[in-house]
């Protein structure tokens, strides 16, 4: 549908008033605005098409922690107020905690674990999801957490070995790990795990 320059204008306004803009930057150049700015110029980019999904690929990794709370909020909102789904692309499981229903973790592009988010988080069963979860900072200085440090080196992701791609870097491994790929299979409750142990 052709749009007239006005309604184009009226369009632009519009979504800069959803993600929180303030009109006098619609004529702002991208480097004269801070990174949470930036966040929602991307924001309302992707909600111009009224999607019923939005991938975010690393939404809030590069902004300061109270700038990621005020993207995470408005995306909360948006998400009640248009009916979107996301699909959240990120390395901060903090952040995928208290915003996704459902969790898959991942090890050089295969999913190595898929659960609701809770029960990830409350029994988490791969030992790459472990050691990711024990590296989340708490803060509690009196916290007793016990970290998972991942030794030796990442498996090449050019030319796969016909193994577990984490088996290098497992301290669980035996030699079924180094022989196979372990597929993916559901434990009960919609929780899957791709590993030989279980």
């Amino acid at each position: 549908m052709h749009k007239t320059k006005a309604e184009k204008k009226a369009h632009v306004e519009k979504l800069m008033e959803i993600v929180g803009l303030a009109p006098r930057l619609a004529n702002v150049y991208p480097h004269e605005l801070d990174g949470g700015r930036r966040q929602r110029i991307g924001i309302a980019r992707a909600l111009a098409l009224d999607p019923k999904l939005i991938v975010c690929d690393e939404p809030v990794s590069a902004l300061d922690v109270s700038i990621q709370a005020q993207v995470l909020n408005l995306l909360r909102e948006l998400q009640k107020e248009y009916n979107i789904a996301y699909i959240f692309i990120t390395h901060d499981l903090s952040v995928v905690n208290h915003f996704s229903d459902d969790i898959a973790v991942m090890y050089l592009g295969q999913i190595v674990e898929k659960a609701p988010s809770k029960e990830l988080f409350n029994n988490p069963v791969h030992p790459y999801t472990k050691a990711l979860l024990s590296a989340i900072p708490i803060p509690d200085p009196d916290a007793q957490v016990e970290q998972i440090p991942l030794k030796g080196e990442i498996s090449s992701p050019i030319n796969m070995a016909r193994d577990c791609h984490f088996a290098a870097r497992c301290p669980y491994a035996t030699e079924v790990c180094h022989a196979s790929t372990p597929e993916l299979v559901n434990r009960g409750d919609e929780h899957f795990v791709a590993c030989h142990l279980f």
